[in-house]
């Protein structure tokens, strides 16, 4: 027992580390899987660490610099600061080659998980708690729901973790007396590994602040006055903003001009949808299944009674208990959660920071476990107890739960249990710790497998495989990038639409592979393109990903100088292609494919082939006439698109060139509207053919003679079929519910009468589908088509209508509807997220699909209201006559107005292009950071690009520094005058100059204080 005590508590700490995190991982790794995610993962996080790789291993100046890789060209610093350049773990990935990136991946995460436990342990040597009691509280800290979760999904989300025990910890020398110099070296240190997390640390370390101050106030220890000690803490946290300056004024610039500066507070939530509040409880120590709204509490049994135990006993926990009030009301608020993320979306990420709070609880309650009353024990389990009732109760009276979570709810009893045991049984006190730490190991690896194990969570299955994540990078386009042209000029490419269809909003994959493709997916996106791609109305605009794959439109393809598209081969025969880009073929004439390179899961399972176009604008080119953003605001948005090859569209006036009105070139197509009632049971014979089909037997064959569209009965089916489904006598129920089905059909063909107004669900709640007829078809053959919606409202389901509809269908069926059945419907409306979900609207015609969707208040990154979309129907040579509209998960749609427009293609756009073509820089050479070239025109001309408008680029012309200025709603552009001029473009990032001087002064004066605080110190230390 001694030499335990002697055993220093970081080397126990690592041990009791070690054995949990590989019971818990090798959950995940011995069923052949890493820590990289399918979605974010190899979409995000894998590509940009690599990418960062090869920064620092060849060239670690182009950090500071342009990047064209990034979708259509970004700043690679502020892009990049979300994700690596202020993580200091990432820099230890220019120690190992690529090929074992994967497992840098991997290693770099529990690293960072370890580093979490020892940061906890810094700051809980400055209590006077019990060696095991810190040793508890750094495990529970460290094997949290939190840390489980971003391991798996965003491994840079731990660095908060390890900082914010730093950050309260330096605070804390300070209001003890001791000095802030390290206050400000660990608040630069935050700032710089993520602004973000800048922000949420901030508003909890003035939180930590105040409570420490009300805490030691309380407690009438000497103190300094509250104004001391405020001055005191703002000179220490304005040093280390300004020694974080050379990061923090840059992403700050870029910030304030990204897509993610507009956003809606909370997601317009005033209360989350009930199945939050529902299923709580069972979040409380497990993971529930899922993950919503971020709620990851998942605390150690614990944990939970430890917090208990501070409850009962407020007084003496009195400042620890108000905290803890104040978290379980917060939790409750979507505005609380908003707050804390920026004023944005209801993200409860500051969940990581109460589990600081659990730990020092648990610390708390492990000091006195030795001593608990019977009092405290009844209590303990009392409330244990009611835990399990309640999800009892909240699950229909019955534990339809994960197996996993009971076992979680069986350790807990089981510490119950120990905790009973202590005096019941007379255990020596080293028999106890040792029984309550393995519990306590028990516990946490336990809920580590509910999230890492894949016969526990099914999340665990989107783990990649070991070794694929490397082998989809390299093999992402099927190697179709080695056939793109090298001849020196400047081009984009993009994917053609449904390249790909994994979860992903996009994939960063390309910027890796140097294929200059226009879609990205990142955090800090360019509001300035999110702005053009609005403009223009593309559906697949989100802020994490404004282009997308740009819909497939041809023009803005052309706009955006996309030379090439990759496409999967068997879109070739089946896909409308964009107007323009042809197959590239080979020597004998066949379409030059690409084999797949088959990653299992992966793949997309077919070939690739490339298309190119001639039409693609220049970087950089001249437009002859402008078009004011009045004029430009008038236009449809379909027509907005075609404007930007008739001119230039200028924020300020360009003397001197012609400015016009643009032609609109999109034409109105009609059609007529029909709703699919094939499926509505809205005729008795229908209702006949239904319960036939839905018969729970298996002797009544007679409906597989009838064909499977079979809508009416002959007399004679009739009178065979009938009498079988007890329909001889209807009764009145289901009468009126096929009366409300006609009625329905009725009111909605009336409503869409002059086109589409009203998408809607029978009684049973199946959505109908819907179908365009388009008039004379043959008129817009060499067209692109448009469906173009604007007023768009829609109307979620709700428990009532659930429940109803389940009433309504077994009415249908003639199944008897039991008050299990009821209970269970309850349940299940209860549970699952009627009143947050989003929708999706497909529209399909002969030779083209395409999905619109409005998220749902869930989603963290990109909920948006959409309120019109343009979704492109694709290009096509031949006539189409019918387009069929589905929408999912919602009860109806409204439209204040549905538009078919065909935009012809032909002899004007091509000549409109052409010109933009020949006007573009002669001798044009780009690198990172410089464009040149020159231009010679005979009048004033707008210098039109396709470069994302930033206050970094520097227009001179003839060596002269000429004013920029917004073209095209997103990029840089200026007026040039008449005559033959050399053209050239520098870019810097912004408010890095600036931001590196405040880190160098500010850097100075911290290691001047420093120097004078040891020389001051340094006799101290010798007396």
């Amino acid at each position: 027992m001694k030499i335990a005590r002697k055993i220093p508590l970081a080397v126990w700490y690592t041990a009791m580390f070690v054995v949990i995190a590989t019971i818990t991982y090798s959950g995940l790794f011995l069923a052949g899987r890493t820590l990289i995610w399918e979605v974010d993962g190899i979409a995000q996080h894998f590509p940009i660490l690599l990418e960062f790789q090869r920064i620092l291993q060849h060239h670690p100046q182009q950090l500071f610099s342009w990047s064209w890789n990034l979708g259509l060209g970004a700043d690679q610093l502020t892009t990049f600061a979300y994700y690596v350049v202020g993580d200091p773990f990432n820099y230890l990935v220019a120690l190992v080659s690529p090929s074992h990136l994967e497992w840098a991946y991997q290693a770099l995460i529990l690293l960072r998980l370890y580093i979490v436990g020892l940061a906890f342990l810094g700051f809980s040597r400055q209590f006077n708690f019990k060696k095991v009691s810190q040793l508890v509280g750094a495990l529970t800290y460290t094997f949290t729901a939190y840390t489980f979760y971003v391991g798996m999904h965003h491994p840079f989300f731990l660095l908060p973790m390890i900082w914010f025990p730093l950050l309260c910890w330096a605070i804390e020398r300070v209001l003890r007396g001791r000095h802030w110099l390290p206050l400000s070296l660990i608040t630069a240190v935050v700032i710089l590994s993520n602004f973000y997390f800048a922000y949420l640390l901030a508003l909890g370390g003035m939180i930590y602040a105040l409570v420490r101050f009300w805490s030691r106030r309380r407690a009438k220890l000497v103190m300094r006055s509250f104004w001391q000690l405020f001055w005191r803490l703002l000179v220490a946290v304005t040093l280390g903003v300004a020694m974080a300056g050379v990061l923090l004024v840059p992403t700050l610039l870029a910030m304030l001009n990204a897509t993610r500066a507009s956003f809606n507070f909370a997601n317009g939530l005033t209360s989350y949808p009930i199945n939050y509040y529902v299923n709580l409880p069972n979040r409380l120590l497990t993971n529930g299944g899922s993950v919503q709204y971020w709620v990851t509490l998942g605390l150690s049994s614990i944990s939970f009674i430890a917090v208990i135990y501070t409850l009962r006993h407020f007084k003496r926990y009195w400042v620890l208990n108000w905290v803890i009030l104040a978290m379980m009301v917060g939790i409750l608020l979507p505005q609380f959660a908003a707050v804390f993320n920026v004023f944005s979306t209801p993200s409860n990420r500051w969940l990581l920071m109460a589990t600081l709070v659990f730990a020092y609880a648990t610390m708390a309650f492990m000091d006195q476990v030795t001593d608990l009353t019977a009092t405290d024990l009844k209590w303990l389990a009392g409330v244990s107890g009611g835990l399990l009732i309640l999800i009892w109760l909240i699950n229909g009276f019955y534990l339809n739960i994960r197996k996993h979570d009971i076992a979680t709810y069986l350790i807990l009893l089981a510490l119950i249990g120990v905790l009973l045991a202590y005096r019941a049984l007379n255990l020596s006190k080293r028999q106890f710790y040792v029984l309550l730490l393995g519990v306590v190991t028990l516990n946490l690896a336990n809920n580590g497998l509910g999230w890492l194990s894949i016969n526990t969570n099914s999340n665990s299955t989107e783990q990649l495989r070991q070794g694929a994540a490397m082998k989809w990078v390299k093999n992402y386009f099927d190697g179709a990038q080695k056939g793109l042209s090298t001849s020196g000029q400047f081009y984009r490419t993009a994917l053609a639409p449904n390249y790909y269809t994994m979860r992903s909003a996009e994939s960063d994959v390309p910027m890796v592979l140097g294929t200059h493709t226009v879609g990205s997916y990142f955090s800090v996106q360019n509001g300035y393109v999110g702005a053009f791609s609005q403009a223009l109305g593309n559906s697949e605009y989100a802020m994490n990903s404004p282009l997308g794959s740009l819909d497939g439109r041809t023009t803005m393809y052309n706009l955006l100088g996309v030379k090439y598209l990759f496409a999967r081969e068997d879109q070739l025969k089946k896909q409308a292609l964009p107007a323009g880009y042809e197959v590239v073929k080979m020597k004998t004439g066949e379409p030059k494919i690409f084999a797949d390179k088959f990653i299992y899961g992966m793949s997309n399972h077919t070939g690739t082939i490339l298309l190119k176009s001639k039409n693609a604008l220049p970087l950089v080119y001249t437009q002859r006439r402008q078009i004011s953003q009045h004029a430009f605001d008038q236009l449809s948005a379909v027509d907005r698109e075609q404007a930007m090859l008739q001119g230039a569209v200028t924020t300020t006036h360009a003397t001197g060139v012609k400015s016009v009105n643009p032609t609109v070139g999109g034409k109105t197509v009609d059609y007529t509207v029909q709703a699919d009632t094939t499926n509505v049971l809205d005729t008795l014979d229908k209702v006949v053919i239904y319960r036939n089909q839905h018969a729970t037997g298996s002797s009544n064959n007679a409906l597989t003679k009838l064909p499977a569209d079979t809508i009416t009965l002959t007399p004679e089916q009739r009178e065979s079929l009938t009498p079988a489904t007890g329909l001889t006598k209807p009764s009145n129920r289901l009468l009126n519910l096929i009366a409300a089905n006609q009625k329905l059909v009725q009111k909605n063909q009336e409503d869409n009468a002059k086109g589409l107004t009203h998408m809607v669900s029978d009684v049973q709640g199946h959505q109908l589908p819907y179908q365009l007829t388009i008039k004379h078809p043959k008129r817009y053959r060499n067209m692109e088509l448009y469906l173009v919606l604007d007023g768009i409202s829609y109307r979620r389901s709700s428990i009532k209508h659930a429940l109803k509809t389940s009433q309504n269908t077994t009415v249908f069926t003639s199944r008897p509807y039991s008050k299990v059945d009821r209970l269970n419907d309850l349940r299940d409306g209860l549970k699952g997220n009627l009143s947050a979900s989003g929708y999706s609207l497909t529209a399909q015609t002969t030779d083209n699909q395409t999905t619109f969707s409005q998220l749902g208040t869930t989603n963290m990154s990109d909920y948006e209201p959409r309120t019109s979309a343009v979704i492109n129907l694709g290009y096509s040579k031949n006539a189409r006559q019918l387009i069929t509209l589905n929408f999912t998960s919602i009860r109806s749609l409204r439209f204040k107005s549905a538009k078919l427009v065909a935009v012809p293609l032909g002899k004007t756009t091509h000549r409109e292009t052409r010109r933009l073509q020949k006007s573009g820089l002669k001798h044009q050479c780009v690198t990172n950071n410089r464009i040149t070239g020159t231009t010679m025109t005979k009048h004033a001309t707008v210098l039109t690009t396709s470069i994302p408008y930033s206050t970094g680029w520097q227009l001179r012309v003839d060596g002269r520094l000429v004013q920029t200025q917004v073209v095209n709603k997103g990029f840089v552009g200026a007026r040039l005058s008449a005559g033959s001029h050399r053209i050239e473009l520098t870019y810097r990032t912004p408010g890095l100059k600036l931001g590196a001087w405040l880190s160098l002064v500010a850097g100075l004066l911290w290691l001047i204080g420093s120097v004078w605080l040891w020389v001051r110190r340094r006799p101290r230390m010798r007396e």
